[in-house]
């Protein structure tokens, strides 16, 4: 089998792994954001929306698209660190796996998974 073809069936796993976490936590059912938030040029666009807006609207969207097109995937990815802090005051016991599914995103994405 193809190394790109597995990464991307790995990745597409993740991602549905991380939408799972995201409904068991009841963050997936999010507003969607409006074309002037999604303007944003921040990172995670930080300064018009929610993370877990990022995290579905966003960041789970263009994965989908770059799997759909066969495109190459990120060489590196390091976002686990900022669910940690979008969530910290969230309950614990529920964001700790949608913490753990992006753990293993970004582990997958750098190739240390």
């Amino acid at each position: 089998m193809n190394e790109a073809f597995s990464a991307h069936h790995v990745l597409a796993d993740l991602l549905i792994d991380l939408q799972v976490a995201m409904q068991d936590c009841g963050v997936w059912e999010c507003e969607a954001p409006t074309q002037a938030q999604m303007q944003s040029s921040e990172p995670f666009c930080i300064d018009t929306m929610a993370f877990e807006q990022w995290l579905k609207f966003v960041m789970i969207e263009r994965f989908k698209t770059m799997l759909e097109m066969g495109a190459d995937l990120p060489a590196s990815c390091y976002i686990s660190p900022m669910a940690e802090d979008a969530f910290k005051d969230r309950d614990e016991g529920k964001v700790i796996h949608i913490v753990n599914c992006l753990n293993r995103i970004d582990r997958h994405l750098s190739g240390s998974l």
